[in-house]
């Protein structure tokens, strides 16, 4: 009965705008706590952009600039634009460029610790926007593997973002290659599939290496799922190249780029 009579005094007040002032100060106070968070949000991802930004800076210098002393990996040397870079951090592994996007970045790897990246920057800080980072079974010299790399999807357009306007088969026409640079050598990787899912059993991520028992069957799923036929076929034994970030039109949803390596003198 109390119950019954509290509620009915709410409604009246409510009715009298009794509690106006205050629903008016809470929403004011909640709208400038969602201002104030989401500023520091793009400011800390401008930030990291910038940084990124001097890496790429630093990459042209390097490269125009010519070789310099570095320290030979095995019996290869690391192409001169990656010199400067490698020395600073030897987590590098390459550079992953598609043309005509904001997709430019240095790709990392730290199989002993996978994500490292995915919330640190290149000096190794924490970062929003992280970098791209490489998977920790994936070999870029490996024949017939498959090198998967992972991004966020930023905000602010950042890092892997450009990747969900490949839902368009118009973008993909626009945009078909991927530039992979590894520390030694440039690849051109021409795009197959396009596949949007939140099915993980339906993606690629189970085949990183020609011997995985999933490597045809990753083909196969990501020929039959993708949003539209490109073209390029998908055959076992290809160099492939798969790009990764979440898709949030779906929960836990992917947005997945599997590419082939074109052939060296295509390159």
């Amino acid at each position: 009965m109390n119950l019954e009579k509290e509620l009915r005094r709410l409604q009246k007040n409510l009715k009298k705008g009794t509690y106006k002032s205050m629903l008016q100060k809470a929403g004011i106070g909640t709208a400038v706590v969602c201002t104030v968070l989401l500023g520091r949000y793009y400011l800390e991802t401008s930030r990291a952009e910038e940084a990124v930004n001097q890496l790429r800076q630093t990459k042209e210098i390097s490269q125009r600039d010519g070789a310099g002393e570095t320290e030979a990996v095995g019996e290869e040397r690391v192409m001169p634009e990656y010199q400067t870079l490698f020395s600073e951090n030897p987590d590098l592994e390459g550079w992953l460029t598609i043309e005509g996007t904001k997709v430019d970045y240095p790709v990392m790897w730290t199989p002993e610790d996978p994500e490292y990246y995915s919330h640190r920057g290149f000096d190794k800080e924490k970062s929003k926007n992280g970098l791209l980072f490489m998977d920790e079974a994936s070999d870029m010299s490996e024949h017939g593997g498959n090198i998967i790399i992972y991004g966020h999807n930023m905000k602010n357009g950042s890092m892997f973002a450009d990747l969900l306007k490949y839902k368009d088969e118009d973008y993909y026409k626009e945009h078909p290659l991927i530039r992979l640079d590894t520390l030694y050598e440039t690849r051109t990787y021409e795009i197959a599939s396009v596949a949007a899912d939140n099915d993980l059993e339906e993606l690629p991520y189970g085949f990183t290496s020609a011997s995985d028992p999933e490597a045809e069957k990753a083909i196969e799923a990501m020929e039959s799922n993708s949003l539209y036929d490109t073209g390029v076929g998908l055959t076992y034994g290809d160099d492939c190249l798969t790009l990764s970030t979440c898709d949030y039109s779906k929960e836990n949803g992917r947005l997945v780029i599997m590419a082939r390596r074109a052939a060296p003198d295509e390159d």
